[in-house]
């Protein structure tokens, strides 16, 4: 039954008791007024003792609907407001208990099914939550920067696997701590928080601070960036204290060693320059002095011509560099090549080195050898290059020997040499810019530019350029051209 059913049949009986009551006094009434005659004393009390039934049934009616019908109204809706708080306080409820199908039972499915769609999308907000969190702790992970994070009280809430190697503690040792509690064994977190007690925070005029941290090997260079974490709603970063800082430390070691490179270039470079300008200088002085006779002058001459020849090599070397920096690319005019030829004239070119260091020179090109499809300028500019650095590195009457074979689609060019030889570790380096192998300034010094150029010439015709070579072994480079073809062309077309 309806609570509202419910209510109406409570009136309804009170209203019926309250008509019964009227109705038989109105009637009493009207027969007294009629002139009722012989009213005996039964027939009074009969009457009084009716109406006072009527008064004591509407009584205990209307007391009765006094007292329960507001428990009639309130009790569910109390229970109702009971489940409510249950279900919102802590604790495994989720619904609502539907006790009768009434009013209030209504309103309880009601609640539940605005619950249930409430709990399904809590459900869904929180697997997106988890989906971000796990998401966000993945990126931090595979960061290769090192990440601390510093709430307003200065502990650290996160620290990345890169900052705790840099700084040689477990994270469980460090986040939940406070970041002074940690300095007091670590030096290392002691200086990094030397920049924010100086306000030496990101975006400001003073340079970040870079710090060295040797147990990293090769790469030891990290650059701190601190950079403070404003309130929600916070417009200025000046307004109030931050909510925290983020240190992070970002690996240089490249720009270190490309500073130390363009170091190195220059002075190399600035020693290739003065030597041959201080020859040519001399030989100009000499061919001014009368007492130079004719074949003293022939021979100044050709050392004056000798050493602007290598002027202009190295020049141009630094204006091929120059037009790769600026993107302009290498400029390419591919045609069928006999390899046979390009090492013969490479051989012409390198002949008075040859001969000063009286090296035993092996060629080795088989015969049917395929043509390759190539840039002759290019190609012959490589390996010069690639003789240049033999001849200079090997010992004198030592053995030079030249490859060519079909290796696949591709034809094959070697020189070996017996020189010192090369590290692994620096198998990739000497291909940079400005680098150059170890102990390469004692050699003679070079611009630390042949090689990488190379490569670039190389890469360009879509063959590979690399060097194969042990320490006191000798030293092997090689490098491959396409097959001269309807492939050779496609692949030279996709430059």
């Amino acid at each position: 039954m309806s609570l509202k059913l419910k209510i109406r049949l409570s009136v309804f009986l009170l209203l019926l008791l309250l008509l019964g009551l009227g109705g038989y006094a109105f009637l009493t009434i009207s027969y007294l007024e009629q002139g009722a005659q012989g009213l005996e004393q039964t027939d009074f009390n009969a009457a009084r003792s009716t109406v006072l039934a009527f008064l004591g049934a509407g009584t205990v009616v209307g007391i009765t609907m006094m007292v329960r019908l507001p428990r009639i109204v309130v009790r569910p809706l109390r229970r109702l407001t009971v489940d409510m708080e249950r279900v919102a306080g802590p604790g495994p409820a989720t619904r609502v208990a539907v006790g009768r199908h009434d009013e209030v039972g209504t309103i309880a499915a009601a609640v539940n099914r605005v619950l249930s769609q409430a709990q399904d999308e809590r459900r869904a907000t929180l697997a997106e939550l988890f989906t971000e969190r796990n998401r966000m702790d993945s990126l931090v992970r595979s960061l290769d920067e090192g990440l601390l994070l510093l709430d307003e009280q200065k502990t650290i809430v996160l620290a990345n696997p890169v900052a705790c190697d840099l700084l040689g503690l477990p994270a469980s040792q460090l986040i939940g701590q406070p970041a002074a509690a940690v300095t007091a064994t670590s030096d290392r977190l002691r200086k990094l928080l030397v920049p924010l007690a100086e306000a030496n925070l990101a975006n400001d005029n003073v340079p970040d601070p870079v710090f060295a941290f040797p147990h990293k090997g090769d790469s030891p260079h990290y650059q701190l960036s601190i950079s403070p974490i404003a309130h929600i709603g916070q417009q200025a970063p000046g307004q109030q204290a931050p909510a925290g800082y983020i240190f992070c430390l970002r690996n240089v070691s490249d720009f270190k060693k490309l500073d130390e490179l363009k170091s190195t270039f220059l002075a190399t470079i600035s020693h290739e320059l003065k030597t041959p300008l201080a020859s040519i200088k001399l030989s100009l002085m000499l061919l001014q002095n009368d007492r130079t006779d004719a074949a003293e002058r022939q021979r100044l001459a050709t050392g004056i011509g000798e050493e602007t020849q290598r002027l202009l090599n190295m020049v141009g070397q630094l204006i091929d560099v120059a037009r790769l920096d600026a993107g302009a690319g290498i400029k390419l005019n591919p045609e069928p090549l006999q390899l046979g030829e390009v090492i013969r004239y490479a051989l012409q070119t390198v002949h008075p080195q040859l001969h000063d260091k009286q090296l035993r020179l092996e060629v080795q090109v088989p015969d049917g050898l395929p043509t390759v499809h190539g840039d002759l300028e290019k190609t012959s500019w490589v390996l010069i290059n690639l003789l240049s650095n033999a001849i200079r590195y090997s010992p004198t009457a030592a053995p030079l020997v030249i490859r060519a074979v079909q290796w696949g689609e591709m034809v094959r060019v070697s020189v070996e040499d017996c020189g010192p030889g090369i590290p692994a570790e620096y198998h990739k380096r000497i291909f940079q810019r400005f680098a150059g192998g170890p102990g390469h300034s004692g050699q003679g010094g070079s611009s630390g530019l042949g090689l990488s150029i190379s490569r670039e010439f190389i890469d360009a015709q879509n063959g590979q350029l690399w060097v194969e070579s042990q320490p006191e072994m000798g030293s092997r480079f090689l490098f491959t051209l396409p097959v001269a073809g309807e492939e050779g062309r496609r692949a030279i077309s996709g430059i």
